[in-house]
Protein backbone atom coordinates (compact mmCIF):
# COMPACT_ATOMS: atom_id res chain seq x y z
CA UNK A 1 0.00 0.00 0.00
CA UNK A 2 1.13 3.32 -0.88
CA UNK A 3 3.06 5.45 1.45
CA UNK A 4 1.08 8.53 -0.16
CA UNK A 5 -2.34 7.28 1.25
CA UNK A 6 -2.32 8.65 5.16
CA UNK A 7 -2.73 12.41 3.77
CA UNK A 8 -5.72 11.70 1.66
CA UNK A 9 -7.78 12.22 4.54
CA UNK A 10 -7.73 16.00 5.54
CA UNK A 11 -4.79 15.92 7.93
CA UNK A 12 -5.48 19.58 9.26
CA UNK A 13 -2.75 21.54 8.83
CA UNK A 14 -2.08 22.71 12.28
CA UNK A 15 -2.06 19.00 13.58
CA UNK A 16 1.19 18.48 14.96
CA UNK A 17 3.11 17.60 18.22
CA UNK A 18 4.88 21.09 18.02
CA UNK A 19 1.66 22.83 18.63
CA UNK A 20 -0.24 20.66 20.96
CA UNK A 21 -0.20 22.19 24.51
CA UNK A 22 0.06 19.50 26.86
CA UNK A 23 -1.48 20.28 29.95
CA UNK A 24 -1.64 16.98 31.76
CA UNK A 25 -2.08 15.18 29.05
CA UNK A 26 2.19 14.78 28.62
CA UNK A 27 2.71 10.90 29.16
CA UNK A 28 -0.30 9.77 26.85
CA UNK A 29 1.48 12.20 23.98
CA UNK A 30 4.91 10.68 25.35
CA UNK A 31 3.88 6.71 24.42
CA UNK A 32 2.13 7.93 21.57
CA UNK A 33 5.61 9.43 20.10
CA UNK A 34 7.35 6.87 21.39
CA UNK A 35 5.49 4.33 20.00
CA UNK A 36 6.01 5.89 16.73
CA UNK A 37 9.91 5.84 16.88
CA UNK A 38 9.58 2.07 17.43
CA UNK A 39 7.78 1.66 14.59
CA UNK A 40 10.05 3.60 12.93
CA UNK A 41 13.10 1.51 13.91
CA UNK A 42 11.24 -1.77 13.14
CA UNK A 43 10.96 -2.70 16.90
CA UNK A 44 7.94 -4.27 18.82
CA UNK A 45 5.67 -1.65 20.42
CA UNK A 46 1.99 -2.50 21.47
CA UNK A 47 -0.86 -3.16 18.60
CA UNK A 48 -3.37 -1.20 20.08
CA UNK A 49 -3.20 2.37 21.91
CA UNK A 50 -6.53 3.78 23.42
CA UNK A 51 -7.47 7.46 23.84
CA UNK A 52 -10.43 8.93 25.71
CA UNK A 53 -11.88 12.25 26.54
CA UNK A 54 -14.90 14.59 25.84
CA UNK A 55 -14.23 17.42 23.21
CA UNK A 56 -11.56 19.55 23.26
CA UNK A 57 -9.26 17.52 24.76
CA UNK A 58 -7.42 17.05 21.72
CA UNK A 59 -8.34 13.70 20.45
CA UNK A 60 -8.68 14.49 16.85
CA UNK A 61 -5.07 16.66 17.54
CA UNK A 62 -3.37 14.04 18.95
CA UNK A 63 -4.22 11.27 15.97
CA UNK A 64 -3.82 13.60 13.16
CA UNK A 65 -0.24 14.58 14.82
CA UNK A 66 0.45 10.75 15.16
CA UNK A 67 -0.27 10.47 11.27
CA UNK A 68 1.69 12.96 10.48
CA UNK A 69 4.84 12.15 12.75
CA UNK A 70 4.39 8.70 11.34
CA UNK A 71 4.90 10.13 7.53
CA UNK A 72 7.75 12.30 8.17
CA UNK A 73 9.34 9.15 9.59
CA UNK A 74 8.63 7.29 6.51
CA UNK A 75 6.05 4.81 7.43
CA UNK A 76 2.41 4.51 6.06
CA UNK A 77 -0.10 6.16 8.01
CA UNK A 78 -3.99 6.24 7.85
CA UNK A 79 -6.62 8.96 10.05
CA UNK A 80 -9.75 7.56 9.59
CA UNK A 81 -12.50 9.78 11.00
CA UNK A 82 -15.38 6.98 11.47
CA UNK A 83 -18.28 9.72 12.14
CA UNK A 84 -17.86 11.33 9.12
CA UNK A 85 -20.38 10.98 5.93
CA UNK A 86 -19.13 8.79 3.47
CA UNK A 87 -16.88 6.54 5.54
CA UNK A 88 -17.66 2.67 5.32
CA UNK A 89 -16.62 -0.41 6.71
CA UNK A 90 -14.77 -1.64 3.79
CA UNK A 91 -12.53 1.43 3.97
CA UNK A 92 -10.90 -0.69 6.89
CA UNK A 93 -9.59 -3.98 4.23
CA UNK A 94 -6.23 -4.46 3.66
CA UNK A 95 -5.22 -1.24 6.03
CA UNK A 96 -2.79 -4.38 7.43
CA UNK A 97 -0.52 -2.66 4.75
CA UNK A 98 -0.16 0.49 6.67
CA UNK A 99 2.55 0.84 10.06
CA UNK A 100 0.13 2.94 11.90
CA UNK A 101 -3.84 3.40 11.55
CA UNK A 102 -5.39 6.26 13.34
CA UNK A 103 -9.23 6.03 13.98
CA UNK A 104 -11.19 8.56 15.30
CA UNK A 105 -14.93 8.92 16.80
CA UNK A 106 -14.95 5.07 17.87
CA UNK A 107 -18.48 5.46 19.67
CA UNK A 108 -19.63 6.46 16.21
CA UNK A 109 -19.49 2.62 15.32
CA UNK A 110 -21.26 1.07 18.75
CA UNK A 111 -23.85 -0.85 17.62
CA UNK A 112 -23.41 -1.41 14.62
CA UNK A 113 -22.82 -4.94 13.68
CA UNK A 114 -20.94 -4.79 10.26
CA UNK A 115 -18.59 -2.10 11.65
CA UNK A 116 -17.63 -3.67 14.53
CA UNK A 117 -16.86 -7.17 12.69
CA UNK A 118 -14.37 -5.12 10.50
CA UNK A 119 -12.78 -3.26 13.25
CA UNK A 120 -12.06 -6.14 15.27
CA UNK A 121 -11.09 -7.94 11.99
CA UNK A 122 -8.70 -4.92 11.78
CA UNK A 123 -7.10 -5.34 15.30
CA UNK A 124 -6.41 -8.85 14.43
CA UNK A 125 -4.76 -7.88 11.22
CA UNK A 126 -2.53 -5.09 12.57
CA UNK A 127 -1.44 -7.82 15.46
CA UNK A 128 -0.08 -10.14 13.00
CA UNK A 129 1.44 -7.94 10.51
CA UNK A 130 3.51 -6.01 13.42
CA UNK A 131 1.35 -2.48 12.77
CA UNK A 132 -0.58 -0.24 15.37
CA UNK A 133 -3.84 1.05 15.89
CA UNK A 134 -4.34 4.13 18.19
CA UNK A 135 -7.85 4.58 18.03
CA UNK A 136 -9.98 7.89 19.98
CA UNK A 137 -13.69 7.67 21.51
CA UNK A 138 -15.75 10.14 23.92
CA UNK A 139 -15.27 7.36 26.61
CA UNK A 140 -12.89 3.92 27.69
CA UNK A 141 -13.53 0.57 25.29
CA UNK A 142 -15.55 -0.92 27.70
CA UNK A 143 -17.88 2.32 28.36
CA UNK A 144 -18.67 3.02 24.41
CA UNK A 145 -21.76 0.40 24.06
CA UNK A 146 -20.38 -1.83 21.94
CA UNK A 147 -21.79 -4.86 21.26
CA UNK A 148 -19.02 -7.08 19.97
CA UNK A 149 -17.43 -8.05 23.40
CA UNK A 150 -14.11 -9.22 22.12
CA UNK A 151 -14.07 -6.13 20.48
CA UNK A 152 -14.29 -3.96 24.07
CA UNK A 153 -11.28 -6.25 25.35
CA UNK A 154 -8.69 -5.86 21.63
CA UNK A 155 -9.78 -2.01 22.27
CA UNK A 156 -7.98 -2.28 26.14
CA UNK A 157 -5.02 -4.03 25.28
CA UNK A 158 -2.30 -1.65 25.02
CA UNK A 159 -2.66 1.57 27.06
CA UNK A 160 -5.53 3.43 28.05
CA UNK A 161 -5.34 7.22 28.29
CA UNK A 162 -7.46 9.38 29.11
CA UNK A 163 -7.40 13.32 27.93
CA UNK A 164 -7.69 16.20 30.26
CA UNK A 165 -9.13 19.44 28.91
CA UNK A 166 -7.37 22.46 29.24
CA UNK A 167 -7.64 24.96 32.35
CA UNK A 168 -8.26 28.51 31.73
CA UNK A 169 -4.14 29.05 31.32
CA UNK A 170 -3.87 25.92 29.01
CA UNK A 171 -6.77 27.90 26.75
CA UNK A 172 -4.96 31.15 26.58
CA UNK A 173 -2.06 29.73 25.83
CA UNK A 174 -3.02 27.33 22.98
CA UNK A 175 -5.04 30.35 21.82
CA UNK A 176 -1.51 32.43 21.57
CA UNK A 177 0.45 29.73 20.02
CA UNK A 178 -2.00 28.77 17.32
CA UNK A 179 -2.50 32.68 16.64
CA UNK A 180 1.36 32.68 16.21
CA UNK A 181 1.57 29.53 14.38
CA UNK A 182 -0.69 31.78 11.94
CA UNK A 183 1.47 34.69 11.89
CA UNK A 184 -1.01 37.14 14.18
CA UNK A 185 0.46 37.98 17.39
CA UNK A 186 -2.27 37.85 20.41
CA UNK A 187 -1.15 40.18 23.71
CA UNK A 188 -2.32 38.76 26.65
CA UNK A 189 -4.99 40.96 27.71
CA UNK A 190 -6.29 40.04 23.72
CA UNK A 191 -6.71 36.65 25.16
CA UNK A 192 -7.81 37.15 28.03
CA UNK A 193 -10.94 39.24 26.56
CA UNK A 194 -11.20 36.49 23.97
CA UNK A 195 -11.68 34.21 27.01
CA UNK A 196 -14.25 36.11 29.07
CA UNK A 197 -16.68 36.82 25.94
CA UNK A 198 -16.87 33.64 23.61
CA UNK A 199 -17.38 30.53 23.97
CA UNK A 200 -14.19 28.61 25.77
CA UNK A 201 -13.93 25.21 24.05
CA UNK A 202 -10.50 25.06 21.52
CA UNK A 203 -12.83 24.23 18.33
CA UNK A 204 -14.62 27.57 18.82
CA UNK A 205 -11.86 29.57 20.14
CA UNK A 206 -9.76 28.63 16.75
CA UNK A 207 -12.78 29.04 14.75
CA UNK A 208 -12.79 32.65 16.03
CA UNK A 209 -9.13 33.06 15.51
CA UNK A 210 -9.61 32.36 11.84
CA UNK A 211 -12.53 34.53 11.54
CA UNK A 212 -9.87 37.63 12.94
CA UNK A 213 -6.66 36.70 11.56
CA UNK A 214 -8.56 36.96 8.12
CA UNK A 215 -9.99 40.13 9.43
CA UNK A 216 -7.11 41.95 10.36
CA UNK A 217 -5.41 40.94 7.37
CA UNK A 218 -7.85 42.24 5.38
CA UNK A 219 -7.85 45.54 7.49
CA UNK A 220 -4.03 45.94 7.97
CA UNK A 221 -4.41 46.17 11.73
CA UNK A 222 -3.22 44.24 14.93
CA UNK A 223 -5.22 42.40 16.64
CA UNK A 224 -6.17 44.64 19.77
CA UNK A 225 -9.41 44.72 22.20
CA UNK A 226 -10.41 47.75 20.06
CA UNK A 227 -10.47 46.12 17.07
CA UNK A 228 -12.17 43.05 18.53
CA UNK A 229 -14.86 45.44 19.28
CA UNK A 230 -15.48 46.72 15.81
CA UNK A 231 -15.18 42.96 14.58
CA UNK A 232 -17.96 42.30 16.91
CA UNK A 233 -20.20 45.52 15.97
CA UNK A 234 -19.69 44.58 12.77
CA UNK A 235 -20.96 41.14 13.07
CA UNK A 236 -23.68 42.37 15.09
CA UNK A 237 -25.20 44.48 12.24
CA UNK A 238 -25.00 41.27 10.03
Amino acid sequence: MSRQLPLNLRLKDSSSFENYLNGGNAAAVEHVRTAIALLAHGEKSESVLFLHGPAGTGRTHLLQAACREAHHAGLGAMYVPLGEAGIVPALLENLEGVALVCLDEVERIAGNEEWERALFALVERLRVAGGMLIAAGARPPRELGLKLPDLATRLGWGAVYALRPLDDAGRLQAVQLRARNRGLEMPDDVARYILARYPRDLDSLFALLERLDTATLAEQRRLTIPFLRRFEDSKQKL
